[in-house]
């Protein structure tokens, strides 16, 4: 039987940590990518604006309604899957007209919400489908 050269384990090593160099990055994509496009952001921003702000405050600062940015959202939201977050727009809000806030419209002031609390946007646009199994990150 040949003898490996005591090389060989430090090259299969080598190469184990570049394989996974390689998968994590793509595995972490959608994250990395940016979660919502500017766009849905400022016509989130508006729409909040009409539907929102009378209870959680012109800047997301609570008022009758909890804070929607900061230590509070990512109490609420961080670490839970994205769909949580849409439940609480689309089907709980607004309190007195639960579940009136359209799709579009709900899932453009989610996209608000994210880019007011520190989430990058992308060229995808978020979509009340397939992201919502996405979770939020812990902060």
């Amino acid at each position: 039987m040949k003898k490996l050269s005591p090389v060989f384990p430090s090259l299969l090593i080598a190469a184990a940590i570049l394989f996974a160099a390689a998968v994590v990055p793509a595995y972490g994509a959608p994250e990395s990518s940016g979660w919502y496009t500017p766009e849905q952001a400022a016509s989130g921003a508006k729409a909040y604006q009409k539907t929102c702000a009378s209870c959680h405050g012109a800047n997301l600062e609570g008022a009758m309604g909890p804070a929607l940015v900061g230590k509070q959202f990512w109490l609420a939201y961080g670490g839970k899957k994205i769909s949580t977050l849409w439940s609480a727009v689309h089907t709980q809000m607004p309190m007195m007209a639960p579940g009136s806030i359209s799709v579009r419209n709900s899932i453009n002031i989610m996209a608000f919400l994210l880019q007011k609390n520190g989430l990058p946007s992308g060229s995808r646009p978020l979509d009340d489908t397939v992201d919502l199994s996405k979770a939020l990150p812990v902060k």
